[in-house]
């Protein structure tokens, strides 16, 4: 049982990190496709993470948000918080396998995500490394000109997803 907590409280930040990214995207101007902006993005989420700053990180998740264990945003607010608190240290490593944009205002990724409590710069650390492998399909809509997580699905992964 510890571990099924210890999963949703590393996925829903995850999730949530990934929202704040999208909603940096659909508000900056750029001539970058909305695939190559959400990418970089992606990136800066893994700092915002590290930093544990749920207060920026939970206004991102759709009030419509819910996934297959039946959370709703407040679950979800309520994970963050105690994983921030229960984690003195948070490290993702992170691999966009997919972006798609089925339409304008909707969004699909598949990201591998790797959660361990210290730095980990390349995939050949995985394996010195104890990290939470997991793979997340996260779905996005935009309300009212802010991207939102709407839904997310999440299993454990391999290394070899990583590859």
């Amino acid at each position: 049982m510890a571990d099924r907590h210890k999963l949703h409280f590393f996925l829903s930040a995850w999730i949530i990190i990934l929202t704040i990214l999208l909603s940096t995207a659909a508000c900056s101007p750029g001539k970058d496709s909305p695939e190559t902006q959400v990418r970089a993005l992606i990136a800066q989420a893994e700092s915002a993470a590290e930093k544990k700053d749920s207060g920026t990180l939970r206004r991102y998740v759709s009030e419509k948000y819910t996934d297959s264990q039946g959370q709703d945003k407040k679950a979800i607010e309520a994970i963050l918080r105690y994983y921030f608190l229960r984690n003195e240290t948070i490290y993702l490593f992170t691999r966009v396998q997919q972006i798609s944009f089925p339409q304008p205002d909707m969004a699909h990724a598949l990201v591998m995500v790797a959660m361990a409590g210290q730095p980990i710069s390349a995939v050949e650390e995985l394996e010195r490394v104890r990290a939470d492998l997991h793979r997340f399909e996260i779905t996005w809509m935009r309300e009212n000109g802010e991207w939102r997580v709407t839904r997310a699905e999440w299993r454990r992964a391999e290394f070899a997803d990583f590859l």
